[in-house]
């Protein structure tokens, strides 16, 4: 079955316990609302929506996204009222996937080649849930090469269109942790270092969607080479001290079940399990 309306879960490892929680926000929350509205009245052009804080960036892609297919050519602008401390959209990326323009998020990366994309949308599709995902991803891999890693989290800021069976906010988790799984099995069978990884480095950049997906691949090859852990451990942990306590971010619920996952995968004698 597909995994549609269902929070990202981790097969068995967390008995019912979901990996990716749905994300919340206040943008988010009213997109269904945006969308029956743009269906019953086709006068509507321009939509603000106004928030408490700064969102992100993926945000005002699951939008555009709807939008589309909604086949809308209305105009939106998002708005905050304040900014968080510390600033989630500062960066200290070698290769940021977003860039910001008086505050606005724009893609800082090149768009993806046709094949980055349609591996993308064809694993989101068909994957039954996180496991099955990576499971598909480590076989897709075998038919890239590492020129594909870059191309592939582009996709994470130009996502292919909306497969009718989605809703716009759970198709972008989808391909982006399908961007972010294939990207990470590439690295793996490559033999990179985490310290050289393109995926560990999205960890750097501004705080968004995308940072959920590459801390759950990381997460998952680390279940297979678990001398891995401690590292991923600590860029984890270092994506959680940098989250405003303003605002809604999935990053921090995403960060703390990677953290117990990998505690659990932890060796017995190494380090106790961290909190």
């Amino acid at each position: 079955m597909p995994w549609k309306h269902k929070p990202f879960g981790w097969g068995n490892v967390f008995a019912g316990e979901a990996l990716f929680p749905d994300v919340q926000g206040a943008t988010v929350a009213v997109l269904d609302e945006v969308s029956e509205l743009i269906a019953s009245d086709s006068s509507i052009n321009e939509i603000i929506f106004s928030v408490d804080n700064v969102e992100p960036p993926s945000v005002e892609l699951a939008i555009q996204l709807m939008l589309d297919q909604s086949n809308s050519s209305l105009k939106f602008e998002c708005i905050s009222d304040s900014e968080p401390t510390p600033d989630p959209r500062t960066s200290s990326a070698a290769r940021p996937l977003w860039g910001f323009k008086r505050g606005k998020p724009f893609p800082a990366v090149p768009k993806p080649t046709e094949k980055a994309e349609h591996m993308c949308s064809q694993l989101a599709r068909v994957s039954v849930d996180c496991a099955d995902s990576w499971r598909l991803a480590k076989v897709e891999a075998a038919t890239l090469g590492k020129v594909d890693i870059e191309s592939l989290l582009s996709v994470m800021v130009f996502p292919p269109p909306v497969e009718s069976d989605f809703t716009s906010t759970d198709w972008i988790r989808r391909v982006q942790l399908a961007a972010a799984q294939l990207a990470v099995c590439l690295e793996q069978a490559e033999g990179v270092s985490l310290s050289n990884s393109k995926v560990a480095d999205v960890l750097n950049g501004p705080l968004d969607w995308s940072i959920d997906s590459a801390m759950v691949a990381l997460a998952q090859r680390a279940s297979e080479e678990t001398d891995l852990i401690d590292q991923i451990c600590d860029l984890v942990q270092s994506v959680l001290l940098r989250i405003p306590d303003k605002g809604t971010w999935s990053c921090r619920d995403v960060g703390k079940s990677v953290l117990r996952f990998l505690g659990v995968q932890r060796p017995s004698n190494s380090a106790t399990q961290r909190e």
